[in-house]
């Protein structure tokens, strides 16, 4: 079986060459549009059932594809289990919601109980968009259970995803993205209680999506220097104290309970003239506004506590360099030189700062997905949350 490659033809990866025995083009084309329309739809119901039901979301009851009840939690449980099985294939996504089949999100969404919640996110009645649903879902079966398809098939995906998914597209961009700063004379009370937290080495920032409805909380840690080793003139090392940030939601349940999710992000590092960069860590809890405002006090001393944590368990480090924290820790960053016209150009590497999504994390644990969204969510994303790799090339909006 001479099963024939696919060839790169840049070095950039933006060109391929397809062998023409490959299956058609449509097939490619329909499974791109199917693999983003279910994993958005996904990210958008958790989101919805998140902000609803908080840490009992996985709990509600929906309609599995073998016919029998049962809640997200006990369906994802034994379809995880089976999936063990063969365990070395794939990754391991634990998150129940990603357990669900196009099917199910459907009967989900359009189930008597929980039509109210999602609604509001779609431009038509609940009968239209069940049966826009479930033509996509259709040509998913027949894609996933390797059926020819038409060049028709194609361009109702698009359609019906087009009329289904424009409202949800803008709920999305409202929850994933937080693009203006909250006014400093907000009188909120929220905002009253949250402001001044900080301490020597941690600062709170706030964010809000276009609408308001959505608010992110940033916590911003000036991560200390324990240790540098300069190799030679162009090659400096450093122990750095950071942050965990996934423990923190192990660590503290009240928070968690909160968000609907977690996300981190690692500011641009510049070296500084003693030749220390200014190392920072930042992790941004996305809220829902109506949720902080009945939980203020809540989050106000849960985020106090992280605050206290992580001045406590940084200080104790710093003293001694062997000791361990629960949410910080060290970790070895670098800088390297490249000499210019102008002089030495510093590049810091901070890539081990970085926390990544384990199958233990809890599932408001999205790592590094959060800190930038794309506009063009459910066509244009590169990543999705709980998946531990890209899924595509990112692509530049010029």
């Amino acid at each position: 079986m001479d099963w024939k490659a696919s060839l790169v033809k840049d070095e950039n990866e933006n060109l391929f060459q397809i062998p023409r025995r490959w299956v058609l083009l449509r097939y490619y084309e329909a499974f791109n549009l199917l693999f983003r329309i279910e994993n958005a739809l996904r990210v958008f119901v958790y989101t919805v059932l998140k902000t609803e039901f908080r840490e009992k979301w996985p709990d509600i009851e929906i309609i599995s594809d073998e016919a029998g009840a049962g809640s997200i939690a006990s369906i994802a449980k034994k379809r995880m289990a089976q999936s063990q099985s063969y365990g070395y294939l794939g990754h391991a996504v634990t998150c129940p919601i990603m357990q669900l089949t196009s099917g199910e999100l459907t009967r989900l969404i359009v189930h008597d109980s929980y039509w109210k919640l999602f609604k509001h996110q779609f431009r038509g009645s609940k009968e239209i968009i069940k049966n826009k649903l479930e033509e996509i879902g259709s040509i998913r079966n027949s894609l996933a259970h390797f059926r020819p398809i038409k060049e028709d098939d194609v361009t109702a995906i698009k359609h019906n995803a087009k009329h289904v998914l424009m409202g949800v597209e803008e709920y999305l961009g409202q929850a994933l993205r937080q693009p203006d700063v909250v006014p400093t004379n907000t009188d909120d009370e929220w905002y009253s209680k949250l402001r001044n937290l900080k301490n020597e080495l941690c600062s709170t920032f706030f964010q809000q999506s276009e609408d308001a409805s959505w608010i992110r909380i940033g916590l911003g840690y000036t991560c200390p220097v324990l240790k540098t080793n300069r190799f030679h003139e162009q090659y400096i090392a450093y122990d750095v104290l950071t942050i965990n940030s996934a423990t923190v939601l192990h660590e503290h349940p009240d928070i968690r309970s909160a968000v609907s999710f977690l996300s981190e992000s690692i500011p641009y590092t510049q070296m500084s003239d003693d030749m220390i960069p200014n190392f920072r860590k930042a992790l941004l809890f996305i809220v829902n506004r109506n949720i902080l405002e009945e939980l203020a006090d809540t989050i106000h001393d849960s985020l106090k506590a992280i605050l206290r944590a992580i001045a406590e368990e940084s200080e104790l480090i710093q003293q001694d360099n062997l000791a361990r924290g629960k949410l910080v820790h060290v970790a070895r960053a670098s800088a390297s030189a490249r000499e210019t016209k102008s002089g030495a150009t510093w590049n810091v590497e901070t890539a081990t700062f970085w926390t990544p999504v384990s199958p233990s994390d809890p599932p408001e644990y999205w790592g590094s997905f959060g800190s930038y969204v794309e506009r063009d969510f459910i066509a244009g994303t590169d990543q999705y949350p709980w998946m531990p790799e890209i899924i595509s090339w990112w692509e530049p909006p010029f």
